[in-house]
């Protein structure tokens, strides 16, 4: 079956395309990274052990570790001098960005939207969320940095097995604005945070990383024991929608309910304001090193 001819994909059978497709070449390790960053017993060996047996992915991590942002004094060339340089957290996270990362490749640019902005998007949210996390909330924030990098997983599913509805979709949007989610549910049943729930309970992901992938544009619909999580991520997708990472011409949410999740955090307005420029920042140092694709 071609899906990009089939406009009434259901969600099941949304997702045994994604089985049959080259998004599915992550899953095993995807999941396995996911699962080092949520346990806290994880081994530094078994990470190390993961990367050998992916090859392109270990030449990934080398031009990353060797580049100039990460000021490394002698080339490095072996994943234990990647580790120690690094460390383990960081290390953690240039895995699940770089196996990520090769989702967004390709495509076809429309009204401003294209995959590598929608990657450039995600990247931003993940900083932010693992950064408030750090500096507000005093966590290491590798789960939000893993939720912020994949929250919106099920827009690239959407763009590339419903290829030519999305984009007709996204060229709508940008006609008669309205919500990515409303345009979605009108057009195919179901938005790209329900795919992205069922891709993650499909895969096996951590409940708190499916819930933040599943709920970040409705906390609310979260279970209470991950609210604030999922809260952190709206947060997180909001302000960098608003600080100009977004990748589709769709009207933010009412303000309101920004300024309500601020408050049910305890966040402080100045201190989110240097947090996000601090990731501006960051980005802005990722992308003139050219680390964003």
């Amino acid at each position: 079956m071609d899906a990009a001819k089939e406009p009434n994909v259901s969600l099941s059978g949304l997702l045994e395309l994604v089985e049959t497709s080259s998004i599915a070449s992550i899953k095993g390790t995807v999941s396995r990274i996911l699962a080092l960053i949520s346990d806290p017993a994880a081994s530094s060996s078994e990470l190390i052990q993961l990367i050998e047996l992916d090859p392109p992915l270990a030449a990934k991590i080398f031009r990353v570790a060797n580049s100039s942002y990460y000021a490394t004094s002698k080339t490095i060339s072996d994943i234990h001098q990647a580790l120690i340089w690094l460390g383990f957290d960081t290390l953690k996270e240039i895995v699940l960005t770089q196996k990520m990362s090769g989702l967004y490749h390709g495509g076809t640019p429309v009204c401003g939207y294209s995959r590598l902005q929608l990657w450039r998007h995600s990247l931003a949210v993940a900083l932010l969320a693992k950064t408030i996390y750090r500096r507000e909330f005093g966590e290491k924030g590798n789960n939000a940095y893993a939720a912020g990098l994949m929250h919106d997983i099920g827009v690239i599913v959407e763009d590339q097995l419903l290829h030519q509805e999305f984009l007709q979709l996204v060229q709508s949007i940008e006609d008669t604005p309205q919500s990515l989610s409303d345009g979605e549910i009108s057009l195919f049943g179901y938005d790209h945070c329900l795919v992205g729930k069922a891709l993650g309970e499909h895969w096996n992901f951590p409940n708190e990383l499916t819930e933040g992938i599943g709920f970040h544009h409705n906390p609310e619909g979260a279970s209470e024991e991950h609210r604030l999580f999922v809260k952190t991520i709206f947060i997180a997708d909001y302000l960098m929608f608003e600080q100009g990472y977004g990748y589709v011409a769709m009207p933010l949410p009412d303000r309101e309910i920004l300024l309500q999740y601020v408050r049910d955090l305890g966040l402080q307005w100045y201190a989110l304001r240097a947090i996000v420029e601090l990731v501006r920042e960051d980005l802005g140092k990722i992308e003139q090193k050219g680390l964003i694709a």
